[in-house]
Protein backbone atom coordinates (compact mmCIF):
# COMPACT_ATOMS: atom_id res chain seq x y z
CA UNK A 1 0.00 0.00 0.00
CA UNK A 2 1.17 3.75 -0.18
CA UNK A 3 -0.48 6.99 0.07
CA UNK A 4 -0.41 9.92 -1.85
CA UNK A 5 0.57 13.59 -1.03
CA UNK A 6 0.88 17.11 -2.77
CA UNK A 7 0.03 20.39 -1.18
CA UNK A 8 -3.41 20.55 -2.24
CA UNK A 9 -3.99 17.08 -0.96
CA UNK A 10 -3.02 14.27 1.08
CA UNK A 11 -4.85 10.94 1.47
CA UNK A 12 -3.58 7.68 2.74
CA UNK A 13 -4.54 3.94 1.61
CA UNK A 14 -5.42 1.52 4.42
CA UNK A 15 -3.57 -1.54 4.60
CA UNK A 16 -4.86 -5.00 4.21
CA UNK A 17 -4.16 -8.54 4.50
CA UNK A 18 -0.80 -7.68 6.34
CA UNK A 19 1.15 -11.43 6.69
CA UNK A 20 2.36 -11.18 10.18
CA UNK A 21 5.71 -13.26 9.33
CA UNK A 22 6.84 -10.08 6.82
CA UNK A 23 6.29 -6.34 7.70
CA UNK A 24 4.20 -3.89 5.28
CA UNK A 25 6.00 -0.88 4.20
CA UNK A 26 2.58 1.50 4.07
CA UNK A 27 3.87 5.08 3.66
CA UNK A 28 2.12 7.38 5.16
CA UNK A 29 0.70 10.87 4.38
CA UNK A 30 -0.54 13.14 7.35
CA UNK A 31 -1.35 17.32 7.31
CA UNK A 32 0.27 19.28 10.08
CA UNK A 33 -2.23 20.45 12.62
CA UNK A 34 -4.43 18.33 11.75
CA UNK A 35 -6.20 14.81 13.48
CA UNK A 36 -4.62 11.98 12.12
CA UNK A 37 -5.91 8.77 11.98
CA UNK A 38 -5.65 5.49 9.92
CA UNK A 39 -7.82 2.58 9.93
CA UNK A 40 -6.57 -0.93 8.79
CA UNK A 41 -8.38 -3.90 8.75
CA UNK A 42 -5.75 -6.69 9.54
CA UNK A 43 -5.64 -10.15 8.34
CA UNK A 44 -3.54 -13.20 8.39
CA UNK A 45 -1.68 -14.54 5.18
CA UNK A 46 -5.32 -17.11 4.77
CA UNK A 47 -7.60 -13.87 4.83
CA UNK A 48 -9.03 -14.55 8.53
CA UNK A 49 -9.18 -11.47 10.43
CA UNK A 50 -6.90 -11.44 13.51
CA UNK A 51 -8.10 -10.59 17.07
CA UNK A 52 -5.75 -7.60 17.90
CA UNK A 53 -6.89 -7.58 21.82
CA UNK A 54 -4.22 -9.82 22.06
CA UNK A 55 -1.40 -7.52 21.17
CA UNK A 56 -0.35 -4.45 22.53
CA UNK A 57 1.34 -1.51 20.21
CA UNK A 58 3.80 0.97 20.25
CA UNK A 59 4.32 3.69 17.16
CA UNK A 60 6.86 6.41 16.66
CA UNK A 61 7.95 8.59 14.19
CA UNK A 62 11.64 9.78 13.70
CA UNK A 63 13.49 11.83 11.77
CA UNK A 64 15.37 9.08 10.18
CA UNK A 65 15.99 5.67 10.92
CA UNK A 66 17.24 5.95 14.83
CA UNK A 67 17.31 9.57 14.91
CA UNK A 68 15.54 11.86 16.90
CA UNK A 69 11.94 11.21 18.08
CA UNK A 70 9.34 13.39 16.10
CA UNK A 71 6.42 11.58 17.60
CA UNK A 72 7.06 9.78 20.28
CA UNK A 73 4.96 7.07 21.03
CA UNK A 74 2.99 8.38 24.27
CA UNK A 75 1.08 10.86 21.78
CA UNK A 76 -0.21 8.33 19.40
CA UNK A 77 -3.41 5.74 20.46
CA UNK A 78 -3.04 2.22 19.33
CA UNK A 79 -6.47 0.53 19.13
CA UNK A 80 -7.19 -2.93 17.38
CA UNK A 81 -10.97 -4.98 18.14
CA UNK A 82 -11.25 -8.66 18.16
CA UNK A 83 -12.32 -8.79 14.08
CA UNK A 84 -9.08 -6.77 12.95
CA UNK A 85 -10.34 -3.45 12.64
CA UNK A 86 -6.90 -1.31 14.01
CA UNK A 87 -7.20 2.40 14.54
CA UNK A 88 -3.86 4.58 14.90
CA UNK A 89 -4.40 8.33 15.93
CA UNK A 90 -2.74 11.50 16.48
CA UNK A 91 -4.21 14.55 18.30
CA UNK A 92 -3.94 18.12 16.22
CA UNK A 93 -1.51 18.85 18.99
CA UNK A 94 0.76 16.46 18.70
CA UNK A 95 1.12 16.57 14.67
CA UNK A 96 2.18 20.28 15.20
CA UNK A 97 5.59 19.31 13.57
CA UNK A 98 7.43 20.59 11.12
CA UNK A 99 6.84 19.69 7.25
CA UNK A 100 9.09 16.99 6.23
CA UNK A 101 9.74 13.43 5.10
CA UNK A 102 9.70 11.30 8.56
CA UNK A 103 10.12 7.43 8.95
CA UNK A 104 8.11 5.43 11.37
CA UNK A 105 7.63 1.60 12.70
CA UNK A 106 4.52 -0.03 14.34
CA UNK A 107 5.19 -3.20 16.32
CA UNK A 108 3.10 -5.52 18.40
CA UNK A 109 3.35 -7.51 21.34
CA UNK A 110 1.67 -10.86 21.66
CA UNK A 111 0.96 -10.68 25.15
CA UNK A 112 0.46 -14.00 25.97
CA UNK A 113 4.08 -15.16 25.09
CA UNK A 114 5.88 -11.46 24.71
CA UNK A 115 6.38 -11.62 21.31
CA UNK A 116 6.88 -8.52 19.35
CA UNK A 117 6.54 -8.16 15.32
CA UNK A 118 6.99 -5.14 13.48
CA UNK A 119 3.49 -5.00 11.52
CA UNK A 120 3.81 -2.05 9.32
CA UNK A 121 7.10 0.47 8.58
CA UNK A 122 7.54 3.30 5.94
CA UNK A 123 7.54 7.20 5.46
CA UNK A 124 5.51 9.41 7.51
CA UNK A 125 5.15 12.40 5.17
CA UNK A 126 3.50 15.57 7.23
CA UNK A 127 2.75 18.47 4.38
CA UNK A 128 1.89 21.84 5.60
CA UNK A 129 -1.59 23.30 6.30
CA UNK A 130 -2.85 26.40 5.12
CA UNK A 131 -4.95 27.27 7.89
CA UNK A 132 -2.64 27.66 11.13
Amino acid sequence: MSCSCSTSQCSCGNPTNVNLNNAAQVNICARRGDTFQLDAQVKDSDGTALDLTLYTYKMEVREYDDGPLIIPSTDITISGTNVGALTISISATDMQVDSGTYVYGLQSTLTSDGSVDTWFYGTFDVVQDIVQ
